[in-house]
């Protein structure tokens, strides 16, 4: 089972480039790249990770509350945390802890259902959709800033699980936003902050360790598609609540379920055509003995005739040659081919017959001008009387020369 995820800025469209990452059955990331829809690899599921900007991820604590009335309550809980009216956000709650703990993912409820439209639009059914920030993970009892590059927006992710968006860097100077949610954490105040930051120079460090007076390290760069894959199997999904019962349609790998079918294809096409070759090659076979067999019967019939000359005509030559001797006619003589065309040509119209001679086993017939279709259908009656008629207009009308061969 492989997992194609798809970072996600913007509500998706056939022409729109995203960043994708393709993992294998243990989560390991086995490739990534850059492109439209119609260029993404196969999988078996396909994920869609928000980009940090769109949402945010807060913690909360609530009493032993029921699955089933925990979105209500995160609703109530977070009234006086969400931007405008409440349903103006979409509230996702994770599992609750023991200790009564709960995560929920925040994000604009009209981006989402934008997010959702198109989605259906270009075919696209999400197994799991998430945050971006909610992939990260600070070290023990501190905080992790992560970004792709220093002068680029990022995040933070606090050691309880919430998140916090923050502006790029500018000069050696702390983003505001980390500097305030430091100032204003002094109950939960981080022991160190991490720097998952392309950039993050010592300069930077120093200035922010004077400025707040928390640790502050480098680490990796923040890459999305690094994350470990408990960080993607801890993500909340976005699809629940009204989000979570919307038709989907299935984008539908067309090669991989005709996959069976075209091996079978291919391997039925591929019978045939060795059949096909065979069947050729036996023929061939077949008519070359039956050639050899004949010339064979020609030598010792004919052993006179001339060596370029056809084996069948030799011993149609052979056997009129013997047959006159013997005072009898032979079948290409004039008379006996007359005969055999004499109910046919007695079909044509009186004088329809100018002229009539014999040379070389065959008759030729000039006739008056006739039909098209006339002339065609006294050579089919010859041809079904055992002739070989073959027909051709002359200026004054027509020619026909009537034989065995």
């Amino acid at each position: 089972m492989t997992t194609l995820r798809i970072l996600v800025d913007a509500p998706p469209e056939p022409a729109r480039e995203s960043e994708w990452a393709l993992f294998d059955a243990s989560n390991r990331n086995m490739r990534t790249g850059r492109g439209a829809s119609t260029s993404w690899p196969a999988a078996d599921d396909v994920e869609a990770v928000i980009g940090a900007a769109r949402g945010r991820v807060v913690t909360i604590s609530l009493p032993p509350v029921p699955a089933q009335r925990l979105p209500a309550a995160a609703r109530y809980a977070l009234e006086d945390q969400l931007a405008g009216a409440a349903d103006d956000s979409h509230i996702a709650p994770a599992t609750q802890s023991a200790d009564g703990s709960l995560r929920v993912a925040i994000i604009e409820d009209a981006w989402m259902r934008s997010f959702v439209a198109a989605s259906l639009k270009s075919g696209i059914q999400w197994r799991k959709v998430m945050l971006e920030s909610d992939l990260a993970q600070p070290p023990p009892g501190g905080w992790c800033w992560c970004a792709a590059a220093a002068d680029q927006p990022g995040f933070v992710r606090t050691a309880i699980g919430a998140t916090i968006a923050v502006s790029p860097v500018r000069g050696n100077s702390l983003p505001d936003e980390i500097t305030v949610a430091l100032a204003g954490s002094r109950a939960q105040r981080p022991r160190a902050v991490r720097a998952d930051i392309a950039g993050a120079t010592p300069a930077l460090m120093a200035h922010a360790r004077e400025t707040t007076g928390v640790e502050f390290s480098a680490g990796a760069p923040w890459r999305w598609h690094a994350a470990s894959p408990a960080a993607f199997s801890a993500a909340i999904d976005l699809q629940s609540g009204a989000f979570g019962t919307l038709p989907s349609a299935q984008r539908i790998d067309l090669v991989r379920w005709l996959r069976p079918a075209l091996l079978i294809a291919a391997c039925a096409v591929g019978v045939h055509v060795l059949a096909s070759v065979g069947q050729w090659l036996w023929l061939h076979w077949q008519s070359s003995d039956l050639r050899r067999d004949l010339a064979t019967v020609a030598r010792t019939a004919a052993p006179d005739a001339p060596a370029d000359l056809a084996p069948a005509t030799a011993i149609a030559r052979r056997d009129a040659s013997l047959r006159h001797s013997a005072g009898l006619a032979a079948a290409d003589d004039f008379v006996p081919l007359l005969a055999r065309a004499a109910p046919v040509l007695s079909r044509l119209p009186p004088g329809a017959t100018r002229s009539l001679r014999y040379a070389d086993g065959h008759v030729v017939v000039d006739l008056q001008k006739l039909d098209a279709t006339q002339l065609s259908r006294v050579q089919q009656d010859l041809q079904r009387d055992g002739l070989v008629a073959i027909g051709a207009p002359t200026a004054s009308g027509a020619r026909l020369r009537l034989g065995l061969d």
